[in-house]
């Protein structure tokens, strides 16, 4: 049947009418909109907006066309990024790319396309294979993926200690580094907890309550159950309730739970405050800068910590313990059998299990 592009056959109950769509049926409301965006987690958003400002730099540079791009553009600028890296807003390469950050620039730009009414292209056939190549020399050369450091409970008690808890940021470090290695939690997790709502105190510890996350697309929510540590220096409740009434203190009402602090002991909303405004919430980034700075006053190697490294930490401390693996994976939110988790196990029973023993 011919057709136009607005329009859609429909068989009527009135004898099989054709009924053609308007612009209205078009158009989606501000609310609508908004909605939408606000589904897209904002780090996704920001990655995403700079492999597509990256994508169309390199388009405009060689010639070629970004929107709507061939599949022969796609493996060209897959091979750009592997050999030199994406192009920075001064024109200078970063350096050859890592392979998955290849496969995030190619998401961005397919996604970009559906967004504008190319769902099937670019094809991406020949872009993966390049990225597989990649990987191969990469595995040749004894290159492999630069992995979040586990923090150890050993460097978690030394790097409490160096946060004062007389000042409004020790108070506030203390709480978020031993509640994010207890939750084994994800930094976007960690920092979009609010101080009403999503906290409640039990007999047995608190109740965090995690509104969405990596593995709950659809924000059903999950309650965490933390519990009283063994020793008050890293109890994640004692240090938790300790930080909110210093906010409580400085800041009545309800807001987010963790903000950023400026180097006079400031926040946001106290006069002379000297650091960004922003939203008034403390952002997944200014995680781990603050668990590097705390790292580096105890004396700790800084070099692989990351924010991650509180939830590979956490996990792996738990398994050496002798915690089900189960109740590990149930704790942090991962899936069942998530090859991720199962990595950071094997980290621990490579020297904890000898398959040789009593063999040589």
């Amino acid at each position: 049947m011919d057709r136009s592009t607005n329009e859609i056959a429909v068989a009527s109950h009135a004898g099989g009418e054709v009924a053609r769509t308007t612009d209205v049926d078009h158009t989606i409301s501000t609310e609508t909109a908004r909605r939408i965006a606000a589904a897209i987690p904002p780090n996704t958003v920001r990655a995403y907006a700079a492999d597509r400002a990256a994508f169309r730099r390199w388009c405009a540079l060689v010639g070629r066309t970004p929107l709507p791009a061939t599949a022969a553009t796609a493996a060209e600028y897959a091979t750009f990024l592997v050999e030199g890296g994406a192009l920075q807003e001064n024109g200078e390469r970063k350096g050859p790319a890592a392979p998955r950050t290849v496969e995030r620039a190619l998401s961005a730009i397919r996604t970009e396309h559906r967004e504008n009414g190319f769902p099937n292209q670019p094809d991406l056939i020949g872009a993966r294979h390049v990225i597989n190549g990649h990987r191969f020399d990469r595995t040749t050369k004894g290159i492999r993926d630069r992995q979040a450091a586990a923090l150890s409970v050993s460097d978690l008690r030394a790097m409490v200690d160096t946060c004062d808890p007389e000042t409004l940021a020790g108070a506030r470090d203390r709480a978020l580094i031993v509640l994010g290695f207890s939750m084994m939690v994800r930094r976007s997790e960690l920092v979009a907890l609010n101080t009403v709502g999503d906290l409640r105190e039990t007999p047995d510890g608190v109740e965090v309550l995690v509104r969405w996350s990596k593995t709950d697309q659809e924000a059903v929510g999950e309650l965490v159950a933390v519990h009283y540590g063994s020793h008050p220096q890293t109890c994640p409740v004692r240090l938790l309730r300790a930080w909110r009434q210093r906010l409580a203190d400085v800041r009545p009402g309800e807001g987010p739970l963790w903000m950023p602090i400026d180097k006079q002991d400031r926040l946001p909303h106290m006069p002379g405050y000297s650091g960004k405004r922003g939203t008034g919430r403390l952002s997944g980034k200014a995680v781990g800068i603050i668990l590097r700075d705390a790292a580096r006053k105890a004396g700790v190697s800084s070099e692989a910590l990351s924010a991650h490294s509180l939830r590979v930490g956490g996990a792996t401390a738990a398994y050496e313990a002798g915690n089900d693996l189960l109740a590990i994976s149930r704790r942090g939110r991962w899936k069942d059998g998530s090859p991720v988790l199962l990595r950071y196990i094997r980290e621990v029973d490579k020297w904890k299990v000898n398959p040789m023993s009593g063999v040589l």
